[in-house]
């Protein structure tokens, strides 16, 4: 075997090893392949949106999607959804989502996600942190692409 088949026959090895560990740890947490999907997609989207990343953003959002923040009028569809963002960014120092839960439905094409979040904004220089909790809707579109159909999110209490 020459030099260039052993470096990819081991970087294909090494792929399959952390994908097979991936997939142990989920099966291990008694997680469907339902979940491991969600999972993945809320990873994308929160790695998104902690890059302060609008156009990375909007492809985790279903065409329909509705969503609720207290106290405002409901957001729904993709257009106002990438405007909320559009806006919200450039205010912002630092945004983070945080899962704490992942249900699938006994149907599989829906999901719920609960999780927290942790943002400053960007003014003034000293603004203190602040936090909130979200309820994510998760739906398996036609096209099997887990996309967010529905949000809620609220305010923590500033301490």
């Amino acid at each position: 075997m020459n030099k260039g088949n052993t470096r990819n026959t081991r970087a294909f090895s090494v792929a399959l090893a952390v994908a097979c560990l991936g997939s142990a740890a989920a099966i291990a947490r008694g997680e469907t392949a339902a979940e491991s999907e969600v999972r993945t997609r809320s990873r994308g989207v929160a790695a998104a949106e902690e890059r302060l990343d609008v156009d990375a953003v909007m492809p985790f959002w279903a065409e329909d999607a509705v969503v609720h923040f207290a106290g405002a009028a409901p957001l729904v569809g993709r257009d106002s959804i990438r405007k909320m963002y559009a806006d919200a960014f450039p205010k912002l120092k630092s945004f983070r989502g945080e899962t704490t839960d992942v249900h699938v439905s006994s149907s599989g094409d829906l999901a719920w996600e609960t999780g927290r979040t942790f943002s400053t904004r960007a003014q003034p220089p000293d603004a203190p942190a602040s936090s909130g909790k979200y309820l994510l809707v998760w739906r398996k579109d036609a096209d099997g692409v887990w996309r967010i159909a529905a949000c809620a999110a609220t305010a923590n209490p500033n301490p």
